[in-house]
């Protein structure tokens, strides 16, 4: 039995593990079966991987329990993973809609993985229809972020709808990169990124001396205002999704010459306007964000590969095309000041950053001051069609974490022309999140006629 151990980043995440913290990420994917017998699919599908297999990384990783292991992180690897503790099946009721599905989803995510064994699920849900079945993934953050499981996932299906007996999601492992050289250069490389490391938490530092002495900071960190998304939260959780077109997110960026990512950051903002000052108490001061930035450069390795940028949303803007342009200056900030340091540099600056509400929180501090209060990302996917042994792949919706302090997280997946978002709130503490996502829907309309000459400019 191999003893491994976690970077730091990973077991960070493993560490903060609490029933009022589950410490995973999740991803729902609706599948639509041609042959009409989704039943017989998951049947069928279930009954070849039933017995135990041999598994690669990280799905064959379990966290070594005792105090003296959990405080160094160490995984061990497994010789055999039973089915049986992993894969589960849920029956809805015929005729039941997407409502239905998603309070099971919601369920489902709330619950916490089994730290006793590898820390991943897989949920299939069945009933609804003849046709279609839903399947639910998902994996503790220390073994994969939402990058690395996207790829993971894609890697177990095809863009042949012909293709069968496809390997299952849990026997694909995240490739692990680039050979590294051995010997003196592998020190010298190690050295080099120990001391990238320390120069992005020598950054870190910096900013903080600055936010002290009252002076602006790229990074919009520790500044929020006093909201109903600070301190504790509870295991409840509430669950909301949306699709959009994306190509027509991609015209209203072009547009409002804007990117994607901030055409999202703005939407976010314009919406929670309106859903907390009909439902909370609106901040006078602008609410902030952090919104993670993958490092891996092809590098596809197990684990976390992320670098943190944090921004203001201009939730204080009441005017909204003064409102996009604040948004895209404050993240445009936040892009260049990241922009200048090395992927090592960038991660060590996010670690300092993050440590003293990440510190206090192991503590058990947990109305600690966060870093920042929500979440907000965006994971690229492919853009044909995929399938699962002949079932097709029509949806795919992420579904991220929370943390007290951090009571709100809105993560989007690009896939064929949608755009598929979850929103993922403190239940009991927040709204009711729906609330949230109908004002995304308004804040997109509003956008469109706002930019109506600009788009129909663009269509001459």
């Amino acid at each position: 039995m191999a003893i491994k151990r976690l970077s730091a980043t990973d077991a960070t995440w493993l560490s903060l593990e609490s029933p009022e913290m589950p410490m995973h990420v999740a991803f729902l994917m609706e599948f639509h079966c041609p042959e009409g017998d989704a039943e017989g699919f998951v049947r069928r599908w279930r009954a070849r991987h039933a017995a135990p297999f041999t598994a690669p990384p990280p799905w064959n990783l379990a966290p070594v329990r005792g105090r003296l292991a959990e405080s160094l992180a160490l995984v061990r690897e497994v010789d055999e993973v039973d089915p049986a503790d992993h894969i589960r099946q849920w029956l809805l009721p015929a005729g039941t809609g997407h409502e239905e599905l998603v309070e099971l989803v919601t369920r489902i995510h709330g619950e916490q993985l089994d730290l006793d064994k590898p820390p991943w699920e897989l949920h299939f849900v069945t009933g609804q229809s003849e046709d279609r079945f839903a399947a639910v993934l998902k994996t503790h953050h220390s073994l994969l972020d939402g990058v690395s499981l996207v790829r993971v996932i894609t890697g177990g299906l095809s863009p042949d709808a012909q293709a069968r007996d496809l390997p299952p999601f849990f026997t694909v492992g995240p490739e692990t990169g680039p050979d590294r050289a051995r010997g003196i250069r592998s020190l010298l490389a190690a050295v080099r990124g120990f001391f990238a490391v320390l120069s992005g938490v020598a950054g870190a530092a910096r900013d903080a001396l600055r936010r002290k002495a009252g002076q602006e900071t790229a990074q919009q960190t520790y500044r929020q205002p006093p909201s109903v998304l600070d301190g504790p939260i509870t295991g409840a959780r509430d669950l909301s999704l949306r699709r959009y077109r994306l190509s027509e997110i991609k015209r209203l960026a072009r547009a409002a010459d804007c990117t994607v990512n901030d055409l999202v950051l703005y939407l976010v903002a314009t919406a929670l306007r309106g859903y907390l000052a009909d439902h909370a108490a609106l901040p006078e001061r602008p609410l902030t964000a952090g919104v993670p930035t993958d490092l891996r450069d092809g590098d596809q390795r197990v684990g976390t590969r992320a670098g943190l940028m944090f921004t203001a949303l201009a939730t204080d803007v009441e005017d909204p095309v003064r409102r996009l342009a604040a948004v895209k200056d404050a993240i445009d900030a936040a892009k260049r000041h990241m922009g200048a340091m090395s992927p090592g540099a960038v991660i060590g600056y996010g670690l300092a950053t993050t440590f003293p509400w990440v510190f206090a929180l192991l503590l058990g501090i947990r109305s600690a001051p966060s870093s920042h209060p929500m979440g907000i990302s965006n994971i690229p996917g492919p853009r044909d069609a995929l399938f699962w042994d002949g079932a097709r792949l029509d949806a795919m919706y992420p579904i991220s974490l929370l943390m007290h302090g951090n009571a709100l997280n809105f993560t989007c997946f690009g896939y064929r022309d949608e755009l598929f978002l979850g929103v993922l709130g403190a239940a009991g503490k927040l709204p009711p999140i729906e609330h949230l996502t109908a004002a995304m829907d308004a804040a997109l309309g509003e956008l469109d006629g706002l930019l109506a000459p600009a788009t129909a400019v663009g269509q001459d």
